[in-house]
């Protein structure tokens, strides 16, 4: 039996010959062999090819049309659930916001109100005084603009007392002093979506946290407020669930616009102490209504009984609607059976989104339900849009059918007249390039093959390129992949860099971090490229607070100093934890504040925080620091936070809770 030889990938100069000069004879017989066709039968063959096309095209460019038609009108209604989903998402997030802000709210005053934070008759005339007619407010200068003496700075805080509701309480002074104070406290972060935040008290009174609206100033002296509606509901009679709830829609006469109140009734041991409370404006919510739409129809709003809350079209000039305005109220038939459409198709539950078709109407409803208040948000699209957007969808695909069946009739045609001389000749050509192992000229096309041809000459054809190709593409793709993969190696050392230079329990910068820093910016100020200051801080008594409150009380203690300090600092300066509870910060010296004035604001921001600690000298959690002016007659960096090191002891021994302060520089 004769021994059998398989030719590598990568063709021997013998074996691409022999290939090669048996693909030639086979050309030339063919070739030779070949005698043309009558022009009567190439045309024959002609028709039949472009009755078959057109037949095939058609049909299939008919069933594009249908399914186009009806995929597109499909999407668009899945676009338009998709928007009204993420909108009721969007207008629910400030009545989610509402319900976070308050829990917090409540769980504070709890914690104030069962401490031992004392509060008597004198601090409570400290902050109140009674006027002329009788009712008790807080004095004006809590509302302007005031650091009081419990440290605290009070703006835009008002509070009222009507003057049926005595204050000898002592349990309602204390009650309302903790308010005010938490408003003073939590009020600028809580606000920033929201008209106020407030407390209701069951008794005849309220604290409030309103910048622009005095309201505790200027409400008049007899006015019943646990005796409305609003305030009301929350008193145990009236609620025996304790459950917090959304007020009625109403027109708050004071600011000038339409709102709704979101309050918790807060009880301890059967007494209801307060009701924090938030007003929530929907001046926002209506532009948006009338701004915000899909091109071609409108938004509205429906309460779960029947009450349109906001629609953008009215009879009347100003053309929107808005107010607890009831459908019997309004000669709308339309309306009405919208209403009536939802809450059948439904059953008064629309959930995420419900998707309707009012053939009525012929419109679609996208219902989506806005979580708090329960509403329902709407929006109604005319099905007539849809089905014109579907339409021109469809034509597109039918006219995109029409010029393919005429560009391959054209290409049919040309095909079936070429001359079989020319693919012959080129075959050759690469046949001979091949062989003496040029396969770029095949791969790069320099030779023209006839690929495209669906018979024996075109397979060659196609043999021939992928083969070239093949080869001459191995080595490329193969650098590729080593680039691609040494590109995402070194963006995940990359990361995994930053992630070292992060402390995990704080989220600062680390003492990692801290070392490069301090080493590059040393080396710039040694070349005079500007100056620098490193400040030193400590937590004081430290490990007395852990002691007192444990571990996990001490952690949260050092996120709180580490988030005040980090927001503190000047957007060009950076916080790192150099150990413990032990910070650091690197000041660039180039700008027009002092340095001095910036270090001392971050001792007073840790101050502010008010974190009790009566165990301390001073009642709450302290720092001391140290601050040393960096430049290069320093030996090293390390002498220079050496330095800072020592003047935050001097701070340590000299009763804490300062700064200490040294520009003179190392010899």
């Amino acid at each position: 039996m004769p021994q059998r030889y398989i030719c590598p990938t990568r063709l021997s100069s013998e074996c691409s010959l022999r290939f090669s000069r048996y693909i030639i004879d086979f050309v030339q017989n063919k070739s030779l062999h070949t005698t043309p066709r009558p022009r009567s039968l190439m045309r024959s063959v002609l028709r039949r090819i472009v009755l078959a096309a057109v037949l095939v095209v058609g049909g299939l460019t008919a069933l594009a049309y249908s399914f186009i038609h009806t995929e597109t009108q499909s999407r668009l209604l899945d676009n338009l659930s998709d928007w009204v989903i993420e909108r009721a998402r969007n207008d629910s997030l400030i009545f989610e916001l509402a319900q976070e802000n308050l829990a917090r709210f409540s769980a504070e005053f709890l914690r104030l109100y069962t401490s031992d934070v004392p509060v008597h008759g004198d601090i409570f005339w400290s902050y109140y005084q009674e006027d002329e007619h009788g009712a008790v407010r807080l004095r004006r200068d809590f509302y302007d603009g005031i650091y009081a003496d419990d440290g605290l700075y009070y703006s835009s805080v008002s509070s009222f007392v009507g003057n049926n509701q005595s204050v000898d309480s002592v349990d309602l002074q204390r009650r309302l002093v903790l308010s005010v104070r938490l408003l003073a406290q939590l009020g600028p972060a809580m606000i920033n979506r929201f008209q106020n935040i407030h407390v209701s008290f069951p008794e005849n009174a309220i604290a409030l946290y309103a910048p622009g609206t005095p309201w505790g100033l200027e409400a008049e002296p007899d006015l019943p407020m646990n005796e409305l509606g609003v305030i009301r509901s929350m008193q145990q009679s009236e609620n025996p669930e304790r459950l917090p709830g959304w007020s009625g829609l109403y027109y708050d006469e004071t600011a000038q616009e339409w709102a709704l109140t979101y309050q918790v009734p807060l009880d301890m041991n059967g007494q209801h102490l307060i009701n924090p409370s938030h007003d929530v404006s929907l001046t926002d919510l209506m532009e948006r209504l009338i701004t915000d739409t899909p091109e071609g129809g409108y938004n509205l709003i429906f309460r779960q009984d029947g009450y349109l809350i906001a629609h953008p079209a009215e009879p009347a000039s100003d053309r929107r609607w808005v107010g607890q305005m009831s459908l019997q109220n309004i000669d709308d038939p339309a309306l009405v059976r919208l209403f009536e459409l939802i809450d059948e198709s439904t059953g008064g539950e629309p959930g995420e989104v419900a998707l309707i078709h009012n053939s009525i109407d012929d419109n679609w409803l996208a219902v989506s339900e806005l979580s708090g208040p329960g509403w329902w948000f709407v929006s109604v699209y005319p099905a007539a849009l849809i089905r014109e957007s579907a339409s021109q969808a469809a034509a597109a695909v039918l006219i995109s059918g029409v010029i393919l069946l005429l560009l391959l009739i054209f290409i049919i045609g040309f095909i079936i007249r070429r001359d079989a001389e020319k693919p012959l000749e080129q075959l050759r050509e690469a046949a001979e390039s091949i062989a003496l192992g040029d396969y770029d000229a095949v791969a790069q096309e320099q030779i023209k093959l006839p690929r495209h041809l669906r018979n024996e000459i075109g397979l060659l054809a196609r043999t021939f390129y992928g083969m070239a190709v093949n080869i001459r593409g191995a080595q490329t793709t193969l650098e590729q992949v080593v680039a691609e993969r040494t590109r995402a190696l070194e963006t995940a050392n990359h990361n995994l860099r930053e992630l070292s230079l992060l402390d995990g329990l704080l989220g600062i910068h680390n003492r990692r971090a801290f070392d490069r820093d301090l080493a590059s910016v040393y080396e710039q100020c040694k070349r005079g490229v500007g100056d620098f200051y490193v400040m030193m801080i400590d937590v004081d008594s430290f490990k007395l607070f852990n002691d007192s409150y444990g571990h996990g009380e001490g952690d949260l203690a050092l996120k709180e100093i580490a988030a005040t300090l980090n927001s503190a600092i000047r957007s060009d300066d950076r916080l790192y934890r150099y150990g413990g509870e032990e910070f650091v910060v690197i000041f660039n010296s180039g700008l027009e504040e002092p340095i001095e004035s910036a270090a001392e604001r971050l001792l007073n921001a840790v101050r502010n925080l008010a974190i009790p600690f009566p165990e301390s000298g001073y009642g709450i959690v302290t720092v001391s620091a140290g601050l040393v002016r960096g430049c290069a007659d320093y030996p090293s960096s390390e002498q220079i936070v050496a330095h800072a090191d020592r003047l935050l002891y001097e701070s340590k021994r000299g009763g804490r809770n300062r700064l200490s302060i040294e520009t003179q520089t190392a010899s």
